[in-house]
């Protein structure tokens, strides 16, 4: 730290280091005190960086490898599936103790809506949840004016906006969430329960590319949106239809229920698919983003994508297995499963396990 920071950063930063070097699980807890320290120094480098190295803790990515891969296939690139691993990663990982929590207790997220605009808030969901479960972005283009009507006219403005940063942060809107958060500090600088969330919340926004379980997105900033997922599907499927335009086009956007929002409130006009165009052509146009090095070998999903796949690099015991099977789609299977496996980082140090041998 070049800049003089309080003894107590020091301390916190201290702990957070030896929480890594201990053999039980104490990356997340080593997170939390990163992000406290955050919360009181948000351009603290060190302490940043220090969060991204407990995320890089082998163990801790194979597991949320594993448990993200149960709900979205890695070779899933459509930008909505992204987001999804995303908010997935925030879930898992996050220790924010907030206001949605009574002791040890974790309180459901219902519970703690205000009253006065519970069904606005709650309307305001449903129309994002069609974007971060169906890709329908109408949904989430139509959440953001119900949320901000919705803290307008409560009476608990504060706990309107960290329950809407929160729901945001959970669904890998990190963008939007740290907007309502920075809302929330400009009205109530002293949110403590705002303030720690904040943080966190903007640790995502500045990070998400570089989640060392989470494949990055095909063609950077341009996007090639679902081309390694219609290329896959077309393997597993045959029937399925690789010149589809949009595969989601038959996902219908599900108009807000007027009944649940007050009667004087007037939705925003859609956005126009051409700004829309003009928008996505001009990022086409941009560099591609620093593309960081993790410590999963992705390069696993090209080979994929190109049926490139040399399975005499595969260990004799993965070898041997596949000569045992017959069938070609159990074998494709087999093959993906292997060399995601295979691309992990791995659990010890050679020098490790030269030890254990010699032990």
């Amino acid at each position: 730290m070049n800049e003089p920071y309080p003894d107590d950063v020091s301390r916190l930063l201290g702990q957070a280091r030896a929480l890594l070097q201990e053999d039980d699980y104490g990356q997340l807890d080593a997170a939390a005190l990163c992000f406290a320290v955050l919360a009181r120094f948000p351009d603290l480098t060190e302490a940043a960086e220090l969060v991204l190295e407990a995320f890089s803790d082998p163990w801790l990515i194979r597991d949320n490898r594993k448990a993200i891969g149960r709900l979205v296939d890695e070779w899933d690139d459509r930008a909505w599936q992204h987001r999804r691993r995303l908010a997935l990663s925030f879930r898992y990982t996050s220790q924010w103790e907030g206001e949605f929590h009574e002791g040890t207790e974790r309180v459901e997220m219902d519970e703690v809506m205000p009253a006065d605009v519970h069904a606005m808030l709650d309307e305001g969901r449903s129309q994002l949840l069609q974007d971060y479960l169906l890709g329908q972005r109408r949904g989430s283009e139509m959440a953001w004016p119900i949320f901000l009507e919705a803290i307008k006219r409560t009476a608990e403005p504060e706990l309107a906006m960290l329950w809407v940063g929160h729901l945001y942060a959970d669904q890998g809107y990190f963008a939007e969430a740290v907007d309502v958060l920075e809302m929330l500090l400009a009205r109530l600088p002293e949110s403590v329960n705002g303030r720690r969330l904040w943080a966190e919340v903007r640790w995502w926004r500045e990070y998400q590319e570089r989640i060392p379980w989470i494949p990055p997105r095909t063609g950077g900033r341009s996007g090639a949106n679902g081309r390694r997922y219609r290329q896959m599907m077309a393997q597993v499927d045959p029937t399925f239809a690789t010149d589809s335009e949009d595969d989601d086009a038959f996902l219908e956007h599900i108009p807000p229920d007027m009944d649940k929002l007050p009667d004087d409130f007037v939705l925003p006009p859609p956005v126009q698919a051409e700004l829309i165009a003009r928008v996505e052509e001009v990022l086409a146009g941009l560099p591609d983003e620093v593309s960081w090095k993790t410590a999963v070998d992705w390069s696993y999903l090209d080979k994929l994508e190109n049926g490139d796949i040399d399975t005499t690099q595969f260990p004799e015991w993965a070898q041997y297995l596949l000569l045992e099977i017959d069938d070609p789609q159990q074998e494709l299977f087999l093959k993906q499963y292997l060399l995601s496996y295979l691309a992990n980082p791995p659990l010890f140090d050679e020098g490790d396990e030269d030890e254990d041998t010699t032990a």
